[in-house]
């Protein structure tokens, strides 16, 4: 194998798929990176055996074909090092490799790319077709609501619901939930509802870009699923088990709801947050026809107040939240308004626009 390709354009490739790389598994082979040529391209692959990723790029010039398994840390650092020249990179009979670039020569040991684990073919029996840029605003809508909690297993990843022509991401960790949803998507006329795991959706979200292109979905035998972009494919083993059926909590409208600037309704609470500890997250809304006070007290680091006009349906209340809950979601959407309703205290608020929906459950004021 023989291949002469940019130092930054090998440097990006390899920085991408190594996150899918378990340096800590008892088969020293997942801690590589599989490099295959072809006469025109380099495709690299990386495996945890949960999620794995293959990138594709191009060649400065025809190459010789062949493949092998290179150690992923030790290869990335390497090139990160090299200058923004031509690299020539060219893999031995013995499973070695030679790195040169400019005055620069490394020999790498590696282990045969038979070794390495097989892709899973990719059939297109269902699969639907969506814009990169809309799937990039629903991952980015949903996932901070996944749970962190190891314990909660079901809840580290994010729902994928596809259902006559609609796709829908859901996420949540008991306490808040996110849900967003593109309509008419391509292909999306047959029926499933999976969990992506919370370290897929992450990847997914990092390789996803703003501009044009597809991302071909398809559901896999074996329990995978498959994203295709034009240079990056991302394969994911699903979760078990059920998914919470989360429109049961959804509750229906209510006439009480605040409407305020959104940036000056975020940064009201950022800044009263500070004042916040690990013991006592909750900050207090003050409800009144006009105006709504964000408040603290701790007895530990002291108080912080900010009012801010606000145009308010409903009896004068005080109700407290966890400020992140709310942060979160003021800095993922595009309006410069945001309308919540707050029934009561001890309800839910809740955020509805035409695609998303946000749910966060209020706190026990002290």
């Amino acid at each position: 194998m023989l291949l002469t390709i940019d130092q930054a354009r090998l440097l990006r490739s390899l920085q991408l798929v190594e996150r899918a790389v378990n340096d800590r598994s008892a088969m020293p082979i997942l801690a590589n990176v599989l490099l295959e040529t072809t006469e025109k391209e380099l495709v690299i692959t990386a495996t945890d055996l949960d999620v794995g990723m293959k990138y594709r790029l191009p060649l400065l010039q025809p190459g010789k074909q062949g493949a092998i398994a290179l150690p992923a840390r030790r290869l990335t650092t390497i090139v990160r090092e090299l200058p923004n020249e031509v690299i020539v990179l060219e893999a031995k009979k013995n499973h070695t490799a030679t790195v040169s670039c400019g005055s620069s020569h490394f020999r790498l040991p590696g282990l045969p790319a038979e070794d390495f684990p097989m892709f899973p073919p990719i059939e297109p029996r269902h699969t639907l077709s969506i814009p990169q840029a809309l799937l990039k605003t629903l991952v980015e809508t949903t996932t901070f609501a996944m749970s962190l909690e190891e314990t909660r297993f079901i809840l580290n990843g994010t729902l994928l619901q596809v259902q006559q022509g609609t796709v829908t991401l859901a996420a949540t960790d008991g306490r808040r939930l996110a849900v967003a949803t593109a309509r008419d998507v391509e292909g999306a006329d047959w029926n499933t509802r999976v969990v992506v795991p919370a370290k897929t959706i992450r990847e997914l979200g990092r390789v996803l870009q703003d501009g044009e292109g597809i991302v071909r979905v398809t559901m896999l035998s074996d329990n995978q699923l498959a994203f295709q972009l034009e240079e990056v494919t991302v394969v994911s083993r699903l979760l078990e088990g059920q998914f919470p059926e989360y429109e049961r909590v959804i509750p229906p409208p209510v006439a009480t709801s605040l409407t305020c600037n959104r940036d000056a309704l975020a940064n009201a609470i950022r800044r009263v947050s500070l004042m916040t500890t690990a013991a006592s997250q909750a900050v207090v809304f003050e409800l009144t026809a006009d105006r709504l006070v964000v408040s603290k007290e701790s007895a530990e680091l002291g108080s912080a107040r900010e009012e801010l006009p606000v145009r308010y349906t409903g009896q004068p209340m005080s109700v407290a939240f966890n400020p992140e809950f709310w942060l979160d979601v003021l800095k993922v959407m595009e309006a410069d308004e945001v309308t919540a309703e707050i029934a009561s205290p001890d309800k839910p608020a809740m955020i509805r626009l035409p695609n998303l929906l946000y749910l966060v459950l209020p706190m026990k004021l002290a």
